[in-house]
């Protein structure tokens, strides 16, 4: 059980958003949803989560820009996760350029999903 690890979904596509909250609280997780990345550096520091899970591609802010944003301006030990359908090569370098401390490609496999989280956090 990870009954202690606080983990904040950030997507605009609902149905991605609950498919990841289900999976992360079937293995224990506590999980804080946001379907708007508007705000979402403000509701890290607010929530305080272990780790933040970020899609990319976002209306209005991208994950990798949030994760640009949180990392020079506060001074927080969060591991920040991009969590994209893009392709593995860009993800990699959207990772490296932004640094996010990893990434995950969305895929339909529950099981596969958890276990790359919990290798990253």
């Amino acid at each position: 059980m990870n009954d202690s690890k606080k983990i904040m979904i950030v997507d605009d596509c609902e149905i991605a958003l609950e498919a990841a909250k289900i999976h992360l609280e079937d293995a224990g997780f506590k999980v804080i949803t946001r379907n708007n990345p508007l705000g979402t550096a403000s509701a890290i520091l607010s929530e305080n989560p272990h780790s933040v899970l970020l899609d990319v591609s976002m209306p209005s802010l991208s994950g990798d820009s949030i994760v640009k944003l949180v990392k020079n301006n506060y001074e927080k030990d969060i591991k920040i996760i991009l969590h994209s359908a893009k392709d593995e090569d860009e993800l990699a370098a959207l990772t490296e350029e932004c640094g996010a401390d990893g990434y995950i490609k969305k895929t339909g496999n529950g099981s596969d999903f958890i276990r790359q989280v919990n290798l990253m956090i």
